[in-house]
């Protein structure tokens, strides 16, 4: 089984922090994505998965009417060959079949481009699903939780693989070469070599609307070694009926092909078919003119990969004052089981003209730097010390915050590393009552060990600044969580337990 502004010659520095984990160990699982977010909940019978736990069913406004037209999905993760990375584009009928579609897939097995897609879904009420999609390259089986017609989180629940990743839904109406005229930035996570040593890359591009990407920039973090500021240049293409394109992008890593899928004029989704490098993210739309004041206000923030060859996520909330500096926060931090909780932290940073800039962030656990890039959805976040392979996303908050702004019903998603060197991803739903409890249902891939549909309960506290913490019980075992609160519709976190490092998201259906 396999798997319009053009940007100035002046690179300004860089700024900010965001979300996302990656880890190598006996597998590297490195995820991109960014942004997702926090807690646990209410699940289904995933497909192969034993049953235990059972939360039962949960009242809910979804069925698999909910899902209907086209939607563009990817994710990352590790099957038995190595690193995979997932993307593609189908059809759903509103009845449970998925009628058409396209999908490419790169794997150690192999690289298999522009496949031809069909398969089945089932949607509950609770809007947890399952989905088989099948193409000659093989049969995918994910299970996901709708946060809404347009929108779902998605693991890989198969025992050979296991992968964390999103569908969303198309909008046809970008499927042209103008309409993804401008410029884009990117978030990117992969290995680089044979010997799976982690790569994240951010940058942008800029797009003349016509075929030609004329100039570009890219910052990578090779295995721990910044290599930073890279010219980029190239070209696109994409279908106006299916809504998947192709690029190429000469940059300082050679030459590098993707395929990509739209999801609308605002964010497309990126996988490379090069053999090695093996890169794959999304990019979204920068929005002009930039400056330091592009970031201002509070912001929630998550990033993960690796630090010094340690499974590493990071967490925080900053105070920004558009002026360059992060008046105040705080950062939490597993590296490798060893927990930093509630450091606080002051710093500055700059955003160029170009849209692209710096963030520096001071405290007790040390100093950290940044190449951060502000988009339509979120600052794009590279961290570039030595030794730290780290990438995420920050997002700016919406309060007042308190345990009753977290309130209803949630769909999560979480991808991480467990001390027993097994990539882990976990899906789920739950209601929580906006006075600090909550329940659910929970499927974890464990590895390739399924477990679906377990009941979930735990309790949770948010203070005034958006940071809090959660306690959550399943049969998985206890886990503890440090949140940080966007808004009322979107939490993203990290694990804070010896036994597992992990990010995550959460997202009001």
């Amino acid at each position: 089984m396999l798997e319009q502004v053009s940007r100035s010659t002046l690179r300004g520095l860089q700024v900010l922090s965001l979300s996302l984990l990656l880890g190598e160990v006996m597998w590297l699982r490195v995820r991109f994505e960014l942004s997702l977010i926090v807690l646990f909940l209410l699940a289904l019978t995933g497909c192969g998965g034993s049953g235990n736990g059972g939360a039962g069913p949960i009242n809910g406004p979804f069925s698999n009417s909910s899902l209907s037209g086209s939607y563009a999905f990817s994710f990352t993760g590790v099957n038995q060959f190595g690193f995979l990375a997932v993307a593609g584009t189908f059809q759903a009928n509103g009845s449970g079949t998925i009628t058409s579609g396209t999908l490419d897939v790169n794997s150690g097995n192999g690289v298999f481009t522009n496949q031809s897609l069909t398969g089945n879904y089932n949607v509950h009420n609770n809007g947890q699903g399952t989905a088989t999609l099948v193409a000659n390259a093989g049969t995918f089986d994910i299970n996901f939780v709708m946060i809404s017609t347009r929108r779902a989180l998605v693991i890989r629940f198969d025992n050979n693989s296991t992968a964390s990743g999103s569908i969303d839904a198309q909008s046809p109406s970008a499927f042209s070469l103008s309409a993804l005229g401008g410029t884009f930035a990117f978030n990117l996570s992969g290995i680089l070599d044979a010997s799976e040593h982690i790569l994240v890359s951010a940058g942008a591009i800029d797009n003349d609307g016509a075929g030609t990407i004329p100039s570009g920039v890219q910052d990578n973090n090779e295995n721990g070694t910044p290599v930073l500021n890279q010219g980029v240049t190239g070209s696109n293409a994409v279908s106006t009926t299916k809504g998947r394109g192709t690029m190429t992008l000469n940059t300082g890593l050679g030459t590098l092909q993707f395929a990509f899928y739209v999801v609308d004029n605002n964010q497309i989704k990126l996988i490379e078919i090069d053999t090695l490098p093996v890169l794959a993210g999304d990019a979204f739309r920068q929005v002009f003119p930039q400056s330091t004041a592009s970031v201002s206000g509070p912001l929630a923030f998550t990033v993960g990969g690796e630090s010094s060859g340690f499974p590493f996520a990071a967490g925080g909330v900053l105070v920004t004052d558009g002026a360059g500096h992060v008046t105040s926060g705080t950062q939490d931090i597993n590296n490798g089981g060893s927990i930093a909780q509630n450091v606080s932290v002051t710093g500055t940073y700059l955003v160029g003209a170009d849209g692209r800039g710096s963030l520096t962030l001071n405290g007790s656990t040390g100093t950290t730097n940044f190449i951060i890039y502000p988009t339509t959805s979120g600052v794009q976040i590279l961290q570039v010390d030595v030794g730290e392979s780290n990438i995420g996303a920050a997002f700016s908050q919406v309060g007042p915050f308190s345990n009753s702004t977290v309130s209803g019903t949630y769909g999560l998603n979480l991808t991480g590393v467990t001390s027993a060197n097994n990539e882990i991803d976990s899906s789920g739903q739950f209601t929580a009552d906006g006075a600090g409890h909550l329940t659910g249902a929970l499927d974890v891939n464990n590895g390739g060990g399924l477990t679906s549909n377990l009941s979930l309960s735990g309790n949770y506290s948010v203070a005034s600044n958006g940071r809090g913490t959660a306690t959550i019980n399943s049969a998985f075992g206890p886990q503890n969580l440090i949140l940080y609160t966007v808004s009322n519709g979107r939490v993203v976190f990290i694990e804070v337990d010896s036994n597992l490092v992990a990010v995550g998201e959460m997202d009001h259906q």
